[in-house]
């Protein structure tokens, strides 16, 4: 189809082909979810993927950027005109005897070509309200939301190099970085925890100009947590914030503490969700289309997804009663653990501290 000249119509005379210089829009806003992430919107050409996230009124704007090349976008392009997106209503609305689902948004689909736009409006952004054809259209825009926001284990590992060369400790007098390990986490969005090593020529951390400082060669090693192409977390020898630049809490000061991810030593606390028959706060909102997964996602997978997207609350330690470990209740409530700072903002959602009755 890519090489055709002659333009198909339909019985009303209207074109129904889609040419290749074209502009393809996912945007939702209105739904329930962070201040800053009100306004998402995925943009899609032959030559890139872009993802932006913002207020409704622009500003914490966020940009995420990958490649596409003209075979996967001539795909996507042949997606809409397999599923007649140019015949379909330009909006989708309930219909009688369908459930009415709030604090969901509104998602707008938009095909913009040099002399034509189509524009369709689901309103509320349900999957039940959508015709099967464009299901399937906003299954593959989400998809693509979800690369953009991916970041490679090479643009991992290239991200926390050139932030360490410019971080104060290493700056100042350090050499011989090398990477010990990488792992990357099965969170949503997806995070990359990278250890190094390296040496410096004074003992010490950040910039030690005008300081009093020890003439030794120190070996150090840092831990950093990259997620969404930025540096979350970066901590040198378990002590020192290098993000922050100030030493860790003393270990003292935490004694009930648990070891994070991050190397720094943090409070957790562990919670429950009681198990009924009716649907979960993370089952109503996958059943809703606002992610999508390779294959059927279990409870502990939904419930780590949602928590960190909707909310940016990291879950740890998902017990369902599918993998629930002795001693849990998983039988009667899911059992997860958030970092204390997070404990309140659960319990406002519903949750309540394990032990209590």
């Amino acid at each position: 189809m890519a090489g055709c000249t002659e333009k198909q119509t339909d019985t009303s005379g209207n074109q129904t082909d889609i040419s290749e210089n074209v502009t393809i829009t996912h945007r939702t806003y209105g739904a329930f979810t962070l201040p800053e992430m009100q306004l998402q919107e995925l943009t899609v050409n032959s030559t890139s993927v872009v993802f932006t996230t913002s207020d409704n009124e622009g500003k914490f704007k966020k940009t995420y950027e990958k490649p596409f090349n003209e075979t996967a976008f001539r795909d996507l392009i042949n997606l809409f005109e397999e599923n007649q997106f140019l015949q379909m209503e330009e909006r989708y609305v309930p219909q009688e005897g369908q459930p009415i689902v709030t604090d969901v948004g509104t998602l707008e689909i938009s095909l913009i070509e040099e002399n034509r736009t189509k524009k369709v409006t689901v309103d509320p952004y349900y999957s039940e309200y959508m015709p099967e054809g464009l299901k399937e259209i906003d299954s593959a825009l989400v998809e693509l939301r979800a690369y953009a926001l991916s970041t490679s284990p090479e643009e991992a590992e290239k991200i926390a190099e050139t932030w360490i060369k410019s971080a104060p400790t290493y700056s100042f007098d350090d050499f011989d970085l090398k990477l010990e390990d990488h792992e990357v986490l099965e969170t949503f969005p997806e995070q990359h925890v990278l250890n190094y090593t390296f040496t410096s020529s004074y003992g010490g951390y950040g910039n030690r100009t005008d300081q009093i400082v020890t003439e030794a060669l120190t070996p150090h090693s840092i831990e950093i947590i990259i997620s969404e192409s930025e540096v979350m977390s970066a901590v040198i020898d378990g002590k020192w914030d290098e993000i922050a630049q100030q030493p860790l809490e003393d270990e003292s000061d935490t004694a009930d503490n648990t070891t994070g991810v991050s190397g720094a030593e943090e409070n957790f606390v562990e919670m429950k969700y009681p198990v009924s028959e009716e649907k979960t706060p993370w089952e109503k909102w996958y059943g809703e289309g606002n992610i999508q997964f390779i294959k059927a996602p279990t409870q502990a997978e939904l419930i780590i997804a949602y928590y960190g997207n909707v909310y940016e609350i990291d879950v740890l330690d998902t017990q369902t009663d599918g993998d629930c470990a002795p001693g849990y209740p998983c039988s009667e409530y899911y059992i997860v653990k958030v970092k204390e700072r997070d404990s309140a903002q659960m319990r406002e959602l519903g949750w309540t501290d394990l032990d209590e009755k």
